[in-house]
């Protein structure tokens, strides 16, 4: 990276604005701007808000030229639907389905197609299979002068582990198109999206803010079917959009996090028990249901960590096994070493030739497991 390394201040102190050297001791520092390669392209992650940068802000830079990828908006999550929904909408709001995946922006730079994830990483892995599955639909889409954001979803990736019907491997569905840092009104998107013959997030209806009681309706099927939630936008693209998860996503995702508690078990605890305290208020629930919802909630917390506890006792490991599939063994070693500039440990258990690809899997190393192991020798907490 050292002979791009010079391009990569000249374009952060063209785009903030300071000087040279400035912008190098920001990027040397590390803390704020963390610099990253792929193939021809090396480029700068923002890892907070920063100078007007949001968070995930990607910037490209190739040949002396650089190109923003702005990073993708937080949106905010529902506690009360009868509080939040009427108060924020000004009028009629579409409801798409909220699917459990990734979310990945894909642009177009120098004529060709990159997926960036939130946290404002080219995926190669992603980038491979986007570009065979819809490059050549989404090069001209891409062309307008647009990003499209959308979720990956299916088994076969790197981050996250649910089964869709409609998508039981790999696929993306788009949920916004972006005009620079502004979103599409959704209507306008999903067609745009379709006349190129992409894939959008599912459309559970268009209501007025004040009908509360049709989104209950639309998160009572979802509930029923396993899946994640919904997302609310207002027609017009005039305020942000909100969010709102079913409680069975709230417990699988504490019963995963749990699973590795000293990454994500803390990140994931309250937050998702905060969803549960304002749902069973909101919704009354009272006697044999409450009891009910007590009992599945302390069993998705404390089965997944006692299990565990019980897994490095036996020294068993924690671990996370995936299988990806790639085109060659390019593809493969370009993902391999993106993880390792990651600093995420994984290991190959195998690489196996299929019918014009190649099928790897991969342990993903958890760091739950040390703390565990400490614990059981010490007997001491490591947190207060």
């Amino acid at each position: 990276m050292a002979s791009s390394t010079p391009s990569l201040y000249q374009a952060l102190s063209e785009i903030l604005g300071i000087p040279v050297g400035h912008a190098r001791n920001l990027v040397e520092k590390r803390r704020v701007f963390r610099p990253m390669k792929y193939r021809d392209i090396t480029y700068l992650v923002v890892r907070r808000e920063t100078m007007g940068l949001r968070e995930g802000t990607s910037i490209l830079v190739r040949n002396g030229e650089y190109k923003i990828v702005p990073g993708y908006p937080s949106i905010r999550r529902i506690l009360l639907l009868d509080v939040a929904v009427p108060r924020h909408f000004p009028g009629r709001v579409v409801v798409e389905e909220k699917m459990d995946g990734y979310n990945v922006r894909v642009v177009e730079a120098w004529g060709e197609i990159y997926a960036v994830t939130r946290g404002g990483y080219i995926c190669p892995y992603t980038t491979a299979r986007i570009r065979r599955m819809y490059g050549e639909k989404l090069l001209p889409l891409l062309e307008q002068e647009v990003i499209v954001a959308g979720e990956v979803v299916g088994l076969e990736n790197p981050y996250t582990r649910y089964r869709y019907p409609e998508a039981p491997l790999f696929d993306y569905f788009i949920f916004d198109i972006m005009k620079g840092n502004d979103a599409m009104p959704p209507l306008k998107a999903r067609s745009l999206a379709e006349e190129h013959g992409l894939r959008y997030v599912p459309l559970l209806g268009v209501i007025e803010s004040s009908d509360t009681r049709a989104i209950r309706r639309m998160l009572s099927r979802l509930e029923r079917k396993g899946r994640e939630g919904i997302v609310l936008k207002d027609m017009d693209a005039r305020v942000p959009p909100l969010k709102y998860t079913t409680s069975y996503i709230n417990k699988s995702d504490l019963e995963l996090g749990m699973k590795f508690m000293f990454e994500e078990g803390r990140s994931f605890l309250f937050s998702r028990i905060l969803r549960q305290i304002f749902k069973a208020y909101e919704e009354d629930w009272r006697g044999e249901r409450l009891t009910a919802e007590e009992c599945a909630l302390g069993r998705v917390i404390l089965e997944p960590a006692v299990e565990a506890v019980r897994r490095v006792e036996e020294s068993l490991g924690l671990y996370e096994e995936y299988s990806l599939r790639f085109a060659s063994r390019r593809e493969m070693e370009e993902y391999e070493e993106y993880m390792q500039q990651l600093g995420v440990e994984v290991m190959r258990l195998s690489a196996v030739e299929a019918e014009e690809c190649i099928v790897a899997t991969y342990r993903k190393l958890k760091n739950t497991a040390v703390e565990i192991m400490r614990i059981l020798e010490t007997g001491l907490s490591p947190i207060d």
